[in-house]
């Protein structure tokens, strides 16, 4: 019965798919079976089958190699970062050795930057959702049976040794439209996986909460070898979802509608990236058919907070710290006093990021390089500030949005443009100094899982120069530098015999 005109909640009308068939299957790697920093990692995937992109999963283990010593003899402090991701720097996918996603440098950044706006952060499960303070992921001490306190996150024995712990998905091609594929409809598709620089790490003082005179989580480490941290991947394998609908029939259906229609068009999101040392602007220039949204961030690229150099950890702001000095809010549980005996009570939760993912509203007050531990960064209530901190795009030469919008207007912004009704983020403050990243919409709002549609703004052949321009309280002395990310849409074109037509 045809019930198309009434509402879902009306609708008694049931689709039925006959003879469905899946399947799950690991892919090893075609490279080396173990690999670290500023290699590559490559896996084959197979001809035959619907491949699920949505859930296709890079498994492994990560074992961290501390610069001062070997195992749990080391106290360099090493601490991965708050999402697995950035351990890895590019994803790249190609076809027939045709590159149809090249990706950028910045994946771990980016993919980041996406869960805080799209407000999905990742699993404290299998992506290591936060850095960790006292105990690894697989529940044991960090420095083991010592219990020192500028030990190490290794996983170097039990479960996170002999299997693979974590996983993540891989990007812009888990985001393709339709989700489930034909895989024999592409030639010989290969996904190249780069790992980072070991800038992505941390070395910490030790396990106490920011605002600790010494052996703070927040503070460096003071052994120089904790510069040489590094780690190590194995246990690697592609993980797969695979359908197969009427024996086959979907995929000859496809075939057919490929004779027909001379191809099939499938696409997918593509961020390209452009860094560079602010100084109050940056310019760049992309063309695209379809330019979706802007993305922009600030990482403090000099001094003592500099995201280049292994340090301390950040302290998420709110979150429980020691001492009277910077927020800490109630509804984090944070809670600091002074018992009657002299002994500081501190309790809450304590919450921290590493430099690689501390992106912060680039104020020239709060100064780029004042103190995180004595809660001078992270205090925007000072009377030295006598303007806010305003931003806006060029396109050409139409303004966007049509007028100079402040910091907590852009966090509304920010929410429309990824169509949620909060960001990742529980205070003002955490917004300001922890996860900073802005968005601005160039397309139609849409829903999840709905049929795509490509409404972005078309910049091909118009030699689009875009600019982004901050004024009022803003620091333009190149302490920080500026990541935006333009997501684009990619389509590609399949036709007979796998020929393919990339459009950008």
């Amino acid at each position: 019965m045809e019930m198309s005109g009434l509402p879902t909640a009306l609708s008694y009308s049931i689709n039925q798919v006959s003879n469905t068939c899946v399947s799950s299957i690991k892919v090893q790697p075609i490279s080396s079976t173990t690999t670290g920093p500023n290699s590559r990692i490559v896996f084959r995937l197979p001809t035959t089958g619907m491949l699920d992109f949505k859930t296709l999963r890079f498994a492994f283990s990560v074992e961290g190699l501390d610069g001062t010593g070997a195992g749990n003899a080391g106290r360099g402090g090493l601490r991965f970062p708050g999402g697995i991701k950035h351990l890895f720097s590019r994803v790249v996918v190609k076809c027939g050795g045709i590159t149809i996603l090249d990706g950028n440098n910045y994946f771990g950044v980016q993919e980041d930057a996406i869960s805080i706006v799209t407000n999905n952060p990742p699993d404290r499960v299998v992506e290591h959702g936060e850095v960790i303070k006292d105990y690894d992921y697989m529940g044991g001490h960090i420095s083991g049976a010592t219990k020192d306190i500028s030990g190490s996150e290794i996983y170097d024995e039990g479960l996170g040794k002999v299997s693979a712990v974590f996983s993540c998905d891989l990007g812009d091609i888990c985001r393709i439209n339709p989700r489930i594929v034909p895989l024999d409809i592409l030639n010989s598709l290969e996904i190249e996986i780069t790992t980072s620089h070991t800038n992505c790490l941390s070395a910490v003082a030790g396990g106490k909460l920011s605002g600790a005179t010494s052996d703070s989580m927040t503070l460096p480490n003071g052994n120089a070898l904790s510069a040489n941290h590094s780690f190590k991947l194995s246990n690697m394998t592609l993980n797969m979802n695979m359908y197969t609908l009427g024996e086959g029939a979907y995929s000859m259906a496809i075939a057919s509608r490929i004779r027909d229609n001379n191809s099939v068009e499938l696409c997918y999101p593509n961020h390209l990236a452009f860094n560079k040392a602010w100084s109050g602007e940056s310019t760049f220039s992309v063309s695209s058919i379809s330019l979706n949204k802007l993305h922009c961030l600030f990482r403090r690229a000099t001094g003592d907070y500099s995201y280049k150099n292994i340090g301390g950890c950040v302290q998420v702001a709110g979150s429980a710290k020691v001492g009277p000095n910077g927020v800490q809010y109630n509804w984090l549980g944070a809670y600091n006093r002074t018992d009657p005996s002299g002994v500081n009570q501190t309790s809450g939760v304590a919450r921290f990021r590493g430099r690689i993912q501390h992106y912060s509203c680039p104020t020239a007050t709060p100064a780029p390089n004042v103190s995180v531990e004595f809660g001078q960064a992270t205090n925007y209530d000072l009377n030295d500030i006598k303007d806010g901190f305003r931003m806006q795009y060029k396109i050409n030469n139409c303004l966007v949005p049509q007028q100079e919008y402040n910091q907590s207007e852009w966090h509304d912004i920010t929410k429309w443009a990824n169509n949620v009704e909060r960001l990742d983020c529980d205070n003002q403050v955490e917004w300001l100094f922890n996860k900073f990243v802005c968005s601005y919409p160039l397309e139609l709002p849409h829903n999840k899982w709905e049929p795509k549609s490509i409404s972005g703004l078309n910049t091909q052949g118009v030699g689009t120069v875009i600019q982004l321009n901050a004024r009022g309280n803003v620091s333009v002395d190149k302490s920080y530098e500026c990541l935006v990310l333009a997501e684009v849409t990619q389509i590609l074109r399949v036709g007979q015999n796998a020929k393919m037509e990339l459009l950008v």
